[in-house]
């Protein structure tokens, strides 16, 4: 992906190139493009489209009000309801139109520290509509000179950046790692003297003075570093003393080639004032990280899955171990499964030779007699050696159909009436019979 960082000045456009892939930024280059009146900024614009590339901006710190706010919380969606009261409760008077951003900065031991800022929807509309004629609608619209902070290495954790930039000059201070304070300043930079004694001044009033002050900006010369290491005693160096080996004129283009830098996977996002939801980096470290963590729980899943039937298979194996154990005492188990296969098997064999047995014996029986014969059993026993049979019925003549049923089955032999006679109240007759069953199971007939 194609990235392009833009940064208009009062009379040129400062840009940065890079490119992104699998998450890394490579700057491919800067550029200071003067322009003289809005026609020819508009040409200059127009000229720098391209497609597929993603536009990222910034509007100075001059465009908004801002404060550092130290809220009693650390809730995201607390802090999300609280700051616009917060930030309005410290201004004198709020606009009709106003946008309000923040940036958490951390956390701090009374809560959360925040920078706060308000601009007016108009001036936001105002930088896109120069932007979007042009073919260069922006992706995000930050507020320099954040971005310039993506330039400098996290080693350089405490230190002052002064971008020295005409009239639109700005001072902020990172202490521990974080952004601690943030001033645009009055003097102008065609007088280094004075913005070196504002610098002073504005550090000692932000906490106090770091021992090393970045200078960056299109008016970051020689004389305003003597002027500043004069004036606050401080380690001054120029950008690209602390940034490495970067192409062109960065110096100059700090905020274009911060805002290209923050682009990059593990970047710091700084306060963002508009921007595309859903889109360009954040939806890609989105989309990432829930393909990530979509891989991770699949192979745990798999694992999880691949544990549960190692265990069920070696559960298995040894109920086969002990059920075979159960079945062939006294010998040795070489393969359990196989072996407690063939004892079965061998025990189906012989259980078939012996013929069926008793739920075969019942079902051939309820196959034969038939449905029509009224039987009352108060007995029915299956036997190794035979079957009894003890009940009432309404005749004799049923206790004969009965009894040629029972003789009829291929499984028994030997069919008797042991006995056979009226109930006392003579309205039934009561029965007994026997028979022997046959050795594996007889012919069918």
């Amino acid at each position: 992906m194609r990235l392009l960082g833009l940064e208009l000045g009062e009379h040129e456009i400062r840009v940065a190139r890079g490119e992104r892939a699998f998450g890394t930024v490579r700057l491919t280059g800067v550029e200071r493009i003067p322009y003289d009146g809005a026609a020819e900024l508009a040409e200059r614009l127009a000229a720098l489209a391209a497609p597929s590339t993603t536009v990222l901006t910034a509007i100075p710190a001059t465009a908004v009000t801002h404060r550092l706010l130290v809220l009693p919380f650390r809730d995201p969606r607390r802090l999300a309801r609280t700051v616009r009261l917060e930030l309005f409760g410290q201004l004198p008077d709020e606009p009709e139109d106003a946008l309000v951003a923040y940036e958490s900065l951390g956390r701090v031991t009374e809560g959360s520290a925040v920078l706060a800022v308000v601009a007016r929807q108009a001036d936001i509309a105002a930088h896109r509509a120069l932007l979007g004629p042009a073919g260069l609608s922006p992706l995000r619209i930050e507020l320099a000179p954040l971005p310039a902070w993506n330039l400098l290495p996290p080693a350089l954790a405490d230190a002052g950046l002064l971008l020295a930039d005409g009239t639109r000059s700005t001072l902020s201070i990172r202490r521990d790692g974080r952004i601690a304070g943030l001033r645009a300043l009055v003097a102008s930079a065609d007088d280094p003297a004075a913005l070196a004694a504002e610098a002073r001044w504005s550090l000692a009033a932000l906490g106090g003075i770091p021992s090393t002050l970045v200078v960056a900006g299109t008016d970051a010369g020689p004389e305003l570093a003597t002027a500043l290491a004069d004036a606050t005693r401080a380690t001054v160096v120029p950008l690209a003393q602390v940034a490495g080996a970067l192409p062109g004129d960065f110096g100059a283009c700090a905020v274009a080639a911060g805002l290209v830098a923050g682009a990059a996977w593990r970047a710091p996002k700084h306060l963002l004032l508009a921007g595309g939801e859903g889109e360009g980096p954040p939806a890609f470290r989105r989309s990432v990280a829930l393909a990530l963590a979509a891989l991770v729980l699949g192979a745990v899943d798999l694992g999880l899955v691949h544990h549960r039937l190692a265990e069920r298979d070696a559960a298995l194996a040894a109920a086969i171990r002990v059920e075979a154990g159960a079945a062939l005492p006294g010998g040795r188990l070489v393969a359990p499964r196989a072996e407690l296969e063939a004892a079965l098997a061998a025990a189906s064999h012989r259980a078939a030779r012996r013929g069926p047995g008793a739920l075969g014996v019942l079902r051939d029986l309820s196959t034969r007699v038939p449905p029509t014969l009224a039987l009352d059993l108060d007995e029915l026993v299956v036997e190794p050696e035979g079957v009894r049979l003890h009940g009432r019925t309404d005749s004799f003549g049923t206790v004969d159909a009965l009894r040629a049923a029972l003789a009829g089955s291929p499984l028994l032999s030997e069919v008797t009436a042991e006995e056979t006679r009226a109930t006392v109240d003579g309205r039934h007759v009561e029965f007994r019979l026997r028979a022997a069953r046959r050795a594996g199971g007889g012919e069918t007939s």
